[in-house]
């Protein structure tokens, strides 16, 4: 079981990380984009695929495709589909991490490997260590030197296929950042706006979507424009982390690893681990329900009861998310 610890203060992990992202983007998953548009589009409706099918797909690359189907399975509730915009985004995401973090384990051999977190409320800013070649590369413009140099997007998102949008396949590039230049969201959440997040009383509301009250859309960071917390982080990093592909920037799994883990000590305050809705399966928000089966391409489904508790899985170094 691993621990997951702060990016920026374990050297080993932050290491172990960059080597098992390099590791995993360069291992073939056996499939071409053509093989897997012919396996999606009679089973998701509204599936649609252009570009390059004779482009040969990473195993990274089948962790993008993942989130960008589930992104476009819509369900009921406004803006809501089945990972995001709903109750399900907090669980669903906690099944995404544990999966990737099993495939770097196998990779790194070494399963006591845990996902390090970026606690952006913390360090957030332009010129941060984060960002240097060293690490994570350059957060403006495109990453073509240091650990990640190498590593290459080969699908893009053009909107949700479930709203006439689709996936692109095209030849390998590097990824791409625009950092603080959008003009409505210039830095990133403060400790302040985590603290308020935490005092939410309740994980979820009716109608279950981006218009409710409670933890879960307050964390997501629909509750006003310019958009908080998680939503937030997405649209200052710009570039590969905006469309519904951004698995494709290995930042994305450093940003839901402190996404999870202030759920995570939302969830430890409070008695009975509480999660909304807990009715009848597939009643309210087809998805999002307690009992409901999760959207997953890799391994099995599982609900959001199964994750609850992720001690199975992995504990984090330190849950005190308000400072």
């Amino acid at each position: 079981m691993g621990v997951r610890r702060d990016v920026l203060a374990s050297d080993d992990d932050r290491e172990a990380y960059l080597r098992g992202c390099m590791l995993l983007a360069n291992t073939p998953s056996g499939s071409t984009a053509l093989d897997v548009h012919r396996i999606l589009q009679p089973q998701v409706p509204g599936w649609a695929m252009r570009g390059d099918g004779s482009v040969e797909l990473s195993m990274w690359d089948l962790f993008t495709l993942w989130h960008y189907v589930a992104m476009g399975l819509p369900t009921a509730g406004v803006n809501t589909n089945r990972a995001h915009g709903g109750p399900v985004f907090l669980p669903w995401h906690r099944l995404f991490l544990i999966r990737l973090e099993a495939q770097l384990q196998g990779v790194l051999d070494d399963p006591d490997f845990g996902l390090p977190y970026w606690d952006w409320a913390k360090d957030g800013q332009l010129n941060s260590p984060l960002w240097a070649d060293s690490r994570l590369g350059t957060n403006r413009g495109t990453v073509d030197a240091g650990r990640l140099a190498g590593f290459r997007v080969r699908l893009t998102g053009q909107g949700s296929f479930s709203q006439g949008g689709f996936l692109l396949a095209h030849q390998p590039r590097a990824i791409t950042r625009d950092a603080g230049a959008d003009p409505d969201h210039r830095t990133l959440p403060r400790k302040s706006d985590v603290a308020a997040c935490m005092d939410e009383g309740v994980y979820d509301t009716a109608n279950w979507d981006t218009a409710s009250v409670g933890f879960r859309n307050h964390l997501e960071g629909w509750r006003r424009w310019p958009v908080e917390l998680h939503n937030r982080v997405h649209v200052w990093i710009g570039g590969d982390m905006s469309p519904g592909t951004s698995p494709n920037d290995p930042v994305f799994f450093l940003h839901h690893c402190n996404v999870d883990r202030i759920w995570e000590a939302w969830m430890d305050r409070r008695p009975g681990r509480p999660y909304e809705p807990t009715g009848t399966p597939g009643a309210d928000s087809p998805g999002h329900n307690l009992n409901d089966n999760m959207v997953a391409l890799l391994g099995a489904t599982m609900t959001p009861a199964d994750v609850l508790d992720p001690s199975p899985w992995y504990s984090f170094d330190n849950l005190s998310v308000e400072t």
